[in-house]
């Protein structure tokens, strides 16, 4: 007898959450620019959390194109 495996939805809310936070980084970017403030912190949280959203919209993209073997 073969099972089906049931698809889930928990990869298209990695690629959801991604883009939400690979914008608020992009965002934490801009924003001291725009007011023309220096700020060490907000760089380092800028690009901190826009290269961990785009590895959750890289592999929640990757979990959701992969073929599952069973």
């Amino acid at each position: 007898m073969k099972d089906k495996i049931d698809k889930t939805a928990g990869p298209i809310w990695g690629v959801a959450a991604g883009l939400l936070l690979a914008g608020a980084g992009l965002s934490f970017g801009i924003f001291p620019a725009a007011l023309r403030n220096s700020g060490s912190a907000n760089d380092f949280m800028a690009s901190g959390a826009a290269m961990l959203g785009i590895f959750l919209v890289v592999y929640s993209t990757h979990e959701l194109r992969r073929k599952r073997s069973r």
